[in-house]
């Protein structure tokens, strides 16, 4: 499907997909780790692609939260409680 085909249209875009394609793409080359922003980076670039081929872009976010989401929350629950822990034990 050429961009160019859907000049003058709607998009839907399923905003979480989105999200999550960036925090797993954009990486730093040296540290293999995340771009800070990138998320927001990211989908900045691709709707500024969209909006430049006169196409707009309607964000939805449905459905439950993906399982990268899950697991960063779990590890970030993990991350404060050892924190606490080192605090009590201080």
């Amino acid at each position: 499907l050429d961009i160019e085909t859907l000049a003058g249209k709607t998009l839907a875009v399923d905003a979480s997909i989105w999200l999550i394609q960036f925090v797993k793409a954009m990486r730093d080359d040296e540290s293999g780790s995340m771009v800070r922003s990138a998320h927001i980076v990211g989908s900045l670039r691709r709707i500024l692609k969209l909006l430049f081929h006169k196409i707009k872009p309607v964000f939805v976010f449905d459905g439950g939260t993906p399982a990268l989401k899950l697991r960063t929350l779990s590890r970030r629950r993990h991350r404060r409680a050892a924190h606490r822990m080192v605090i009590k034990e201080t």
